[in-house]
């Protein structure tokens, strides 16, 4: 008999986690709009420097890299839902903190609050979403955590437009205070419940999420084998000797530095500046928010496009386009630089050159490194994995967002997008050289490849239960 499941629970509690991942998108481009707000007259730091908006911009990158750290472990030793409530007191704090800043150093205070906040958001809400969802909607909701993101950044650019940066921050906070409210009448995960002994009670929530038409015994059956994968064979220090921990952690790593030097998030975060610096026909404001609806809705196809096409084939193509985006900003750099051509005649080029990179970055660039990472490795070593690419994610978005005027001043207003082109040039072919294709391949079969062990080409008839659609 075929199980006609209610999922309205489970959609309400995605939902529920979500929005703190919308007050994540408005944190990370906060300074976009902000830092300029900031400098306006009658704002409480009209003489704010360009270095002190850096630290602004980059701070949450360093809290964020602690954040990750602990995540994993205070998700697996609290609860994911647990974890999302005891966050979102300070991170409702951080926000108001900077909202009601009379000085700098609040502000500074708030941003590294929120950072370490977002930090521990970044396992606890993929691992709740993963594992309240059923098998057919896991794909969607998934990608919904990466969507969420761009909403909150396309909220922030709006926003920003009509709203002094105080009340931006208010706005932010106001997501966050949503989140835990409707958190508190979502259950924890099941999965997790089992692994603490609690059967009955997880039982009751997997009626909750999905309905009472449900066969309680083939779901608690399906959670128990969940656990036992998660928590067999354990990951010790002495595995991370072994290729295939090591190998995936050494891929994890180079996809979100490659994702991270193409500049994506410091442009994002100076988006408003740059286009001034630009001398753009478009105003700048204007400018950021069809940017950042771009990247809404780019992500959207690039969810659906993933499995489609592929993750390998999806990165590189994507990638050659993030570069020509790049490319197309440097030229226009030059020619502002060196040409005295009205701003009517090549004032559109930033616009075009932006949305290129944006686009082709949120259509596979972007969202594929957090897409292979947890499919290279088994789900007992998943959590570790995450956490390490999340810590080196963290540490070289700081490095960017932070030293971006620097570089620019010293490369001036084209040489930083050649080189963050360059950069991305490189990812495609470390894509080419390194990276497996996992799309329709079982765990087992992308572990064996880690082996150097032949692998046989998958057919629909074979393909085991475990495979990556």
């Amino acid at each position: 008999m075929i199980e006609k499941l209610n999922l309205l629970h489970t959609h309400l509690a995605t939902m529920s986690a979500l929005l703190n991942v919308v007050a994540i998108g408005i944190m990370s481009v906060f300074s976009a709009t902000a830092s300029i707000d900031m400098k306006a007259p009658g704002s409480r730091f009209p003489n704010i420097t360009n270095n002190q908006i850096t630290w602004i911009a980059s701070l949450p990158s360093i809290t964020a890299t602690f954040g990750n750290f602990f995540s994993g472990y205070l998700s697996l030793k609290l609860g994911r839902k647990a974890v999302l409530m005891y966050v979102s007191f300070p991170f409702l704090l951080s926000w108001l903190m900077i909202a009601y800043a009379p000085s700098l150093s609040w502000i500074y205070a708030g941003r590294l609050l929120s950072g370490f906040c977002s930090g521990l958001c970044s396992v606890a809400i993929p691992a709740y979403i993963i594992e309240i969802a059923t098998i057919e909607i896991r794909g969607l909701l998934g990608s919904c955590y990466q969507v969420s993101y761009t909403i909150g950044v396309l909220i922030a650019m709006s926003f920003g437009l009509f709203f002094r940066w105080s009340w931006l921050a208010i706005i932010g906070a106001l997501f966050v205070a949503s989140a835990s409210c409707m958190m508190l009448m979502m259950p924890e995960s099941p999965a997790w419940l089992i692994a603490k002994g609690k059967k009955e009670e997880a039982i009751e929530v997997t009626y909750f999420l999905k309905g009472k038409n449900i066969d309680s015994n083939k779901e608690y059956s399906k959670l128990l084998d969940h656990v036992v994968e998660q928590h067999q064979n354990s990951v010790s220090l002495h595995d991370f000797k072994e290729p295939q921990l090591y190998k995936p952690i050494a891929l994890a790593v180079g996809l979100v530095f490659f994702q991270q030097f193409s500049g994506v998030n410091a442009l994002m975060a100076y988006t408003v500046e740059i286009f001034e610096h630009a001398e753009s026909s478009v105003d700048p404001s204007i400018a950021a928010i069809i940017i950042a609806s771009v990247q809404v809705i780019a992500t959207m196809i690039g969810s659906v496009l993933v499995d489609k096409v592929g993750r390998t084939t999806l990165y590189i193509i994507s990638g050659i386009f993030v570069s020509l985006g790049l490319f197309i900003l440097g030229i226009n750099g030059i020619v502002a630089e060196n040409v005295n051509l009205s701003p009517e005649i090549y004032g559109w080029i930033p616009l075009i050159g932006f949305i290129i990179f944006v686009a082709s970055f949120s259509l596979g660039y972007g969202p594929i490194p957090y897409l292979m990472t947890p499919e290279f490795v088994p789900l007992h070593s998943r959590t570790a994995v995450l956490a390490i690419a999340g810590v080196f994610s963290s540490l070289f978005l700081f490095i960017v967002t932070k030293t971006f005027n620097d570089f620019r001043d010293f490369l001036s207003d084209y040489g930083i997008y050649w080189v963050y082109g360059i950069f991305s040039l490189l990812g495609c072919l470390f894509c080419w050289i390194c990276l497996p294709e996992t799309k329709g391949k079982s765990i087992n079969e992308i572990q064996q490849s880690f082996k150097n062990l032949d692998i046989n080409p998958i057919n629909d008839t074979d393909a085991s239960n475990d495979s990556i659609s």
